[in-house]
């Protein structure tokens, strides 16, 4: 059974296994200032996937986003909200745990599935009301 604390932070943050993996990266790695570009190539996933992960994380609360250099360099750094750092210190230790590893592959495989319907996207229509 997962932690009640780590669920929530699944359901509003870490809901999909790109996401988590940012997280253990940037956990691990705390001073960590990274572009998407160099994180796809840290974490061995595509561009768009991590630029996306990155954003959300962002939006969400677990990262701050910055613009870099002259040319306008997006850079991510890890400083989660206070309300998230016991829940991901206690995410990060159950994931050492196998048995606890595959609890939350598990739920966050299902997360995943209703992951992109979680945000509205800004370019979809809204709906009038009449």
């Amino acid at each position: 059974m997962i932690d009640p604390t780590v669920q929530l932070l699944l359901e509003k943050a870490i809901d999909t296994p790109t996401k988590l993996q940012l997280l253990l990266i940037f956990h691990e790695n705390p001073k960590l200032d990274v572009t998407p570009a160099r994180m796809s190539e840290r974490s061995c996933r595509d561009i768009w996937s991590v630029t996306q992960a990155l954003q959300e994380l962002a939006e969400d609360g677990v990262l701050h986003v910055r613009t870099g250099s002259s040319r306008g360099d997006v850079r991510y750094t890890y400083v989660p909200r206070p309300e998230y750092v016991e829940p991901i210190r206690r995410l990060v230790r159950n994931y050492n745990d196998p048995l606890e590893r595959d609890v939350l592959h598990r739920s966050i495989r299902d997360l995943a599935a209703y992951a992109p319907f979680r945000r509205q996207s800004t370019w979809e229509p809204q709906a009038l009301l009449v």
